[in-house]
């Protein structure tokens, strides 16, 4: 079989997270390590954002979640990352979003606030985009991206006043990660679905900066042990939970810490862009949040609205007493968004 391409960073979730899926799934995939703005090949492609998944076919896509569920269309049955439950794949389609929605913020947070952090996490990115570059050029290069990010902290809510909100939400999901990983345990079973992807892949980016790093040693041993072999897990071979893993506790802290600050801020953010609103002020876990209006997100808040909506009736039946009790249900019944089909 022809082997697919994918183009992206290693200082990139949604690369690695993509790249992860690949070898648990043992498709064949070659590694190309570098940005794909500077590739002419990727030139005409949009967005262009990373990865870049070039097919067996030569088509080029991009999106991390959608290309991964694109797989399980194209691969399906060979060593699916969707629980055969539909109310676990729903569930983890959630905790995914929630991963690479809200974590991405708590890793801006750590990446981008303080001077040591703000230098080596841009100093990461450069030398993947830029493996030719000698000083004194490459020095000039970190500077201007770690400036450019810097400035857009306040796009992503990465401000001093949402400070303690990101970082009490990462320590949430440190706490809960913590308590259930071990060697061949994932969310839904013996095997790794969606959501512990999407976990793997902004966790394994937030320690290997210098703040974010230490927080995770510190408070979550095992966490960066696990998350260290999720790099790589074709070789697990394992199932999914007979009875289901709704009600399995993981599970549950995990969608409490999405029903206290994700889905708040995905709802807000949705209103805002209805009424026209530049920017939202929500209040979230009882404190502050604002930030600019962001329409990608909104995207995420009517996917999620859909998928829930078109959940067979007693596999939503089944999930929705978990979903009240951790504060997540009232945000998937908004009105106004059909159900797919």
């Amino acid at each position: 079989m022809t082997p697919y391409r994918i183009i992206g960073v290693e200082s990139s979730p949604y690369a690695v997270k993509v790249r992860a899926v690949f070898r648990y799934r043992r498709l064949p995939l070659i590694w190309v390590a570098r940005m794909p703005q500077f590739f002419d090949e990727t030139a005409e492609v949009k967005p262009l954002i990373m990865p870049v998944v070039q097919y067996p076919e030569g088509e080029y896509r991009t999106d991390s979640t959608p290309i991964i569920l694109d797989l399980e269309e194209r691969h399906s049955g060979e060593r699916s990352v969707l629980p055969e439950d539909a109310g676990d794949a729903f569930l983890s389609l959630l905790i995914e979003d929630f991963s690479d929605e809200w974590l991405t913020k708590c890793l801006f947070h750590y990446r981008f606030s303080k001077p040591e952090d703000q230098w080596a996490g841009a100093a990461w990115v450069m030398d993947d985009a830029y493996p030719g570059l000698r000083e004194p050029e490459y020095e000039a290069k970190v500077t201007e991206f770690a400036e450019r990010q810097i400035e857009r902290r306040e796009l992503v809510g990465s401000t001093p006043e949402n400070a303690a909100l990101l970082e009490r939400s990462l320590a949430d999901v440190l706490a809960a990660m913590e308590g259930f990983v071990a060697t061949d345990r994932f969310l839904f079973g013996s095997r790794p679905s969606l959501a512990d992807f999407g976990l793997y892949a902004q966790l394994s980016t937030i320690l290997s900066d210098p703040s974010g790093g230490a927080l995770c040693r510190a408070v979550a041993p095992r966490t960066v042990h696990w998350v260290k072999r999720a790099h790589d897990l074709s070789g697990v071979e394992g199932e999914w939970r007979a009875d289901g893993g709704h009600d399995d506790g993981p599970v549950r802290a995990l969608l409490a810490v999405a029903g206290e600050y994700y889905l708040p801020y995905l709802a807000a953010n949705r209103r805002a862009i209805e009424e026209g609103e530049p920017t939202f002020h929500v209040k979230i876990s009882g404190q502050s949040y604002r930030q600019p209006v962001f329409r990608y997100q909104a995207k995420c808040h009517d996917f999620l609205v859909r998928q829930f909506a078109g959940l067979p009736d007693a596999a939503r039946d089944a999930v929705e007493s978990i979903l009240a009790e951790t504060g997540c249900l009232p945000f998937l019944q908004a009105p106004g968004v059909s159900p797919p089909g």
